[in-house]
């Protein structure tokens, strides 16, 4: 089988590159959230990847595609008292997760 070596979102960060560590104390006493750099990626928010050449012909169709048919996938859940949700934006004509191409486009 032939692969193909692509640079795609860090799936531990999600492309956001720094993790939070905790809450710690300025020298003021005021707190603040530490971050550090995710240790898959080093703080890039992305991480190389081997996929399938038919995975990689997927996404040139997809880089190509205008997404003008959207549909919604999922709902919102509630356990224990927390609400989240799964909704996924989907193109009908590529099959392309929206939501994780805007990630990608926001990180740039």
């Amino acid at each position: 089988m032939i692969k193909v070596h692509i640079l795609t979102t860090c799936s531990e960060c999600n492309g956001e590159s720094y993790l939070p560590i905790g809450e710690v104390a300025d020298y003021q006493g005021r707190k603040y959230t530490k971050y550090h750099p995710c240790p898959r990626c080093e703080g890039t928010g992305e991480s190389d990847r081997w996929i399938s050449l038919m995975d990689f012909a997927d996404l040139l169709v997809q880089t190509s595609c205008s997404h003008k048919h959207t549909s919604s996938h999922g709902g919102m859940h509630f356990d224990a008292g927390v609400v989240w949700d799964d909704i996924r934006v989907m193109c009908d004509d590529c099959g392309a997760n929206l939501e994780e191409e805007v990630l990608m486009e926001n990180s740039r």
